[in-house]
């Protein structure tokens, strides 16, 4: 019988939670949570932005400046992925000149 308390004592204290409930979030949590939603809003507005800046330059440049150079344009959403010019390298050479 004893082993029978002892085991179930154990049983019931390793079913217990380990941690009490936590307490509910304080405004100041909940203020610094939408900041945080809220810049990482803006920085996919920015990246969305400059992506189609950089796109449009692109295509405008090779046209203009070097479209004997073959040159398949990526995306639109690569470019809104890592905003960058993807034009190819001698076609920036040319545009240095």
């Amino acid at each position: 019988m004893k082993r029978f308390l002892l085991i179930f004592g154990l049983c019931c204290v390793s079913v217990s939670p380990a941690n009490p409930p936590s307490a509910p979030e304080t405004q100041e949590e909940i203020d610094t949570d939408e900041i945080r939603d809220c810049q990482k809003g803006v920085e996919a507005l920015k990246n969305e932005v400059l992506g189609l800046e950089f796109y449009l330059k692109d295509k405008k440049n090779h046209k203009k400046h070097c479209s004997s150079i073959k040159w398949e344009q990526p995306k639109l959403d690569e470019y809104k992925e890592k905003p960058k010019s993807y034009l190819p390298k001698d076609c920036v050479e040319m545009l240095k000149e």
